[in-house]
């Protein structure tokens, strides 16, 4: 669970729920798996870690392509060539 920062709090960097979820639970993934933490803080948690990462800045969340539009890209240039 997170206590610190709130989900509420996060989205007013992230307004995605969903996207804030699939962030935290990736980097705290790669927290677990030993990546070095990039804030200094006491905390152990993985999750409470990366969820504060994010707010701070030191960890950025961009979003991927749509794969539906990786695909209309490529046919737009197939198209053009």
């Amino acid at each position: 669970m997170i206590n610190k920062p709130s989900v509420e709090e996060l989205e007013k960097k992230i307004p995605v729920r969903f996207v804030i979820v699939n962030a935290i639970a990736k980097r705290s993934r790669d927290i677990a798996a030993g990546a070095k933490i990039r804030i200094n803080t006491t905390e152990r948690n993985p999750l409470t870690i990366a969820a504060m990462e994010i707010n701070s800045g030191e960890v950025r969340v961009i979003a991927e392509p749509d794969v539906k539009d990786m695909q209309k890209n490529e046919n737009l240039e197939s198209e053009n060539n």
